[in-house]
């Protein structure tokens, strides 16, 4: 075979067969969604790969209300799966407790899941049960895999919703070791990435309410977090879950819930009422921190800071994308609010690995 006809066969045979790691893949888009976000999913549903409206089920059982019959529809016309949230109620500990514990709880709730697909004819259902102490890790696992068993039976899929974490251990401080106590240790990556098809990184939330004053999604954190992950679950059943949204944190006289009679505290803000208090009170405008990627800044209030932390920024998203693309993820999983920064769409319609 001369030097000319081996190129041509060489070439011929990439093009069938491309050599793994040559070929770009299309990262999925899914929708974390709430009614409040319907005509942002409307613009960009030609965008979106899966759509997750939320369930929630209690003591009662499974309650659809929420599902939105136009949400349903405009899915189906434009070919998006739709993948509802289960959530225990409130994130109630002792409602999850009862769901995975008692038997009778736990068959009915996997029954109502089963139906739930067949009624509305959906893709699957995934499972986001938060708040779950560690002593239900196994019961967690059970529910799981029998749910699992159940959707696949009857030709449907499932997914599971994970809390962040980053270490094996339970950290070093109370805060971290109440996180694992509570929030973090009940989820076994190892066998949730095998039993699922996908699993959801609640890769948000670094600092709330309960903390001192930071982003949600600090781009060194997120990027530990990830890796962590990346030690029980393969990359292509990974999405990465992103808030495009803000953070103002404050204090407050909160005589019901807190016995010293004050606290810190913290609630969404977008982006335009950010730009409103920092002008209003004359303060520097916001920052933006290269590390971290994300804006910042604070104002004072009668003597006392108040901090404003952005992640509804494109720079912020784009950040995020390329961890995507660097760990070759299934793809992101975005909280959209209607209020976010349009030019993360235009991120997304580009983005190729």
């Amino acid at each position: 075979m001369n030097a000319t006809r081996l190129f041509l066969v060489c070439m011929v045979s990439l093009l069938i067969y491309p050599v793994s790691g040559l070929a770009q893949r299309n990262m999925e888009v899914h929708y974390a969604y709430r009614p409040r976000a319907f005509d942002d999913f409307a613009r960009h549903v030609d965008q979106v790969t899966l759509v997750s409206p939320e369930t929630v089920v209690d003591e009662n059982g499974l309650d659809v209300s929420r599902l939105q019959p136009e949400l349903l529809k405009l899915a189906k016309q434009h070919n998006v799966k739709v993948m509802p949230q289960i959530k225990n109620r409130g994130f109630s500990q002792q409602t999850v407790h009862y769901i995975l514990t008692d038997e009778k709880a736990r068959n009915r709730t996997i029954k109502s899941m089963v139906d739930l697909c067949k009624q509305h004819a959906l893709w699957g259902m995934q499972v986001d049960f938060e708040n779950v102490h560690v002593t239900d890790k196994d019961a967690l696992t059970r529910f799981y895999r029998d749910a699992a068993a159940a959707l696949r039976k009857e030709g449907y899929r499932i997914s599971i919703a994970v809390v962040h974490r980053a270490e094996e251990s339970p950290g070093p401080n109370s805060y971290t070791q109440w996180m694992m106590e509570n929030w973090r240790g009940a989820f076994d990556l190892k066998a949730l990435g095998e039993i699922g098809d996908f699993v959801k990184i609640m890769s948000y939330a670094q600092h709330t309410r309960r903390t001192t004053p930071g982003p949600s999604q600090g781009l060194p954190w997120v990027e530990q977090v990830l890796q962590y992950f990346l030690r029980f679950v393969p990359p292509e059943k990974l999405s990465l879950g992103i808030t495009t949204s803000g953070s103002h944190y404050f204090t407050l006289a909160d005589t019901a819930r807190y016995y010293l009679n004050a606290r810190s505290f913290s609630g969404g803000i977008s982006v335009h009422v950010a730009d409103s208090l920092i002008k209003f009170y004359r303060a520097d405008p916001l920052r933006w921190d290269d590390r971290q990627k994300v804006l910042y800044g604070y104002f004072e209030n009668g003597g006392v800071f108040e901090w404003i932390f952005i992640d509804n920024d494109v720079r912020s998203f784009d950040a995020k994308l390329d961890l995507v693309r660097k760990y070759k993820l299934r793809g992101i999983n975005n909280w959209f609010s209607g209020n976010d920064d349009q030019r993360i769409w235009e991120s997304m319609r580009d983005f190729r690995w």
